[in-house]
C-alpha cells in the first residue's frame, strides 16, 4: 500500500483551495442579484448597510395616547390629569391624540400613555399615570442607524433578515449561486432506494455491503449553504467508470464533490483519475480526521476529493467548503476533561456544549453518531499538545 507523504499543513491547504475558489467564482460570475423572497437560506455575497434610519420617524411602541410627557407629571389614580383629545398631526399644551402601535407620533408629542392608564370621560382624557419623555416611543434610528451593517458578507440570509431588508426598502440582494455534483465511489456500496432493511439486512452482512449515506449528508451540507446539489449514481472502483461520471457531473455543475477513493490503496482510484483528467493541487493534509483530503481541477472546475468515512468527509467539507463561504460563530468555555493531541497535526474534535465543553469522540472517522450529537468543534493547532481540564477553548458552533 502506498502511503501519503509530505502532508500539507492545514493553513497552506486552505490557502490553496480558497485562492482557487476566489478566482474561479469571479470567473464564472457566481454572484447573482435576486429578489429578497428568493434569497432565503442563501449566502450573502456582499455586505449591506442600512440606507436610512429605522425607524425613520418617531413612532408609538404601544396603543394609547400621544402626549407631551411634561403634561402628565403628577398624574395618579386619585389625581388624574385631564387633557383635551384632538385628531390632528400636531398637539399643543394639555392635548392628546389617540395612537396605535407603529403609528407616527404627532408633532410636539414625545411620549405615549398606555391605554390602560387612561379613561375617556365626556370627550376629555383622564390620565392616571405619568410618563417620562420617550416612554413607549420607538425613536428615529433606535433599531438601525443609517450606515449600520445589517447583512454581512458570508452570512446566511434568514427570515429575520428578510424583515429587516424589506423594512429598509431593499428589494434585492447579491447571493452566491452554485451547483454541486455529488459522486460516491465504492464497490462495497449499495443505493438506499434499492434496500429494504427489513428484508435485505442479512444479505448486506453476508456480502459486506454498506448503504451509501455520504451522498445524503453532503447533499444536506450543500443545501445548508443555499446551493443546489445533484446526487449521481454510485460509481464502481474503475477508472473509466469514474471518468464518465466526472465528465457528466462537471458538464451539469459548477463544483464536484467525490466521496471515497481519496486515499492511496490500490482500490482508491479517485486521485489518480482526477490527475489524469486535470491536475491535483492538494492531496493529503495534516489534520485528524480527514488526512486524505484532495483538491484538484478538471476542465477548469474545482473537484473536492473527500474521504469515504462519514466524519472525515464532513470535516473536510466543513474546513474547505463551508468555512470558505461563511464564518462560524465562536464561543469560549472551559473544558470538562482533557483532550490529547499530537504535535505537528491539527485535530478536529467534536464537542457538546453546556456550561463546559465536553469532547464526544477524539478518534474514529466513521463514528456517525458523533456528528448528530455534537454542538460544535474545537480545533487543536499543530503546535499544541492537547488541552487540559479547565482550559479555556474556542468552540465553533455548527
Amino acid at each position: 500500500m502506498k502511503l501519503l507523504k509530505d502532508l500539507t499543513p492545514l493553513s497552506s491547504a486552505k490557502k490553496i483551495v480558497y485562492n482557487y475558489l476566489s478566482n474561479y467564482l469571479k470567473e464564472i460570475n457566481s454572484v447573482k442579484s435576486v429578489n429578497i423572497l428568493n434569497a432565503l437560506n442563501k449566502i450573502s455575497a456582499k455586505e449591506i448597510k442600512a440606507p436610512i434610519d429605522l425607524p425613520y420617524f418617531n413612532k408609538a411602541s404601544m396603543d394609547g395616547y400621544a402626549v407631551k410627557a411634561e403634561n402628565t407629571f403628577g398624574a395618579s389614580e386619585t389625581n388624574p390629569i385631564i387633557l383635551d383629545i384632538v385628531d390632528r398631526d400636531e398637539i399643543y399644551e394639555n392635548e392628546a391624540k389617540k395612537i396605535f402601535t407603529g403609528e407616527k407620533l404627532p408633532k410636539n408629542a414625545n411620549a405615549v400613555v398606555m391605554e390602560e392608564f387612561c379613561n375617556v370621560v365626556n370627550g376629555f382624557l383622564e390620565v392616571y399615570r405619568s410618563v417620562h419623555p420617550n416612554e413607549n416611543v420607538s425613536k428615529i434610528g433606535e433599531d438601525v442607524k443609517h450606515g449600520d451593517v445589517i447583512l454581512k458578507k458570508g452570512e446566511i440570509i434568514t427570515p429575520y433578515h428578510l424583515n429587516m431588508l424589506a423594512s429598509l426598502g431593499i428589494k434585492e440582494v447579491e447571493v452566491y449561486t452554485l451547483s454541486f455534483g455529488i459522486i460516491t465511489t465504492g464497490d462495497e456500496l449499495v443505493d438506499l432506494d434499492s434496500v429494504d432493511i427489513n428484508k435485505d439486512f442479512d444479505h448486506l452482512i453476508s456480502k459486506g455491503k454498506i448503504i451509501n449515506s455520504n451522498s445524503y449528508m453532503l447533499y444536506g451540507l450543500v443545501k445548508n449553504l443555499g446551493f443546489t446539489a445533484k446526487i449521481y449514481n454510485i460509481v464502481e472502483d474503475k477508472k473509466q467508470s469514474l471518468k464518465r461520471a466526472i465528465k457528466l457531473a462537471l458538464k451539469e455543475n459548477d463544483v464536484l464533490l467525490i466521496t471515497g477513493g481519496s486515499s492511496v490503496s490500490d482500490r482508491d482510484i479517485t486521485v489518480e483519475t482526477v490527475e489524469e483528467m486535470g491536475k491535483i493541487l492538494v492531496h493529503g493534509v495534516n489534520i485528524r480526521p480527514g488526512k486524505p483530503f484532495g483538491f484538484g481541477v478538471v476542465e477548469n472546475k474545482p473537484v473536492f476529493m473527500l474521504s469515504g468515512y462519514p466524519v472525515a468527509s464532513a470535516v473536510q467539507f466543513e474546513l474547505f467548503v463551508s468555512r470558505y463561504f461563511k464564518k462560524r460563530k465562536k464561543i469560549t468555555l472551559p473544558l470538562k476533561r482533557n483532550i490529547a493531541s499530537e504535535l505537528g497535526r491539527v485535530d478536529f474534535v467534536r464537542v457538546k456544549v453546556d456550561r463546559e465543553v465536553e469532547p464526544i469522540r477524539i478518534t474514529g472517522s466513521g463514528v456517525v453518531s458523533s456528528l448528530t450529537r455534537c454542538d460544535g468543534y474545537v480545533l487543536i493547532p499543530e503546535n499544541v499538545e492537547g488541552y487540559e481540564k479547565g482550559d479555556l477553548v474556542d468552540v465553533y458552533l455548527i
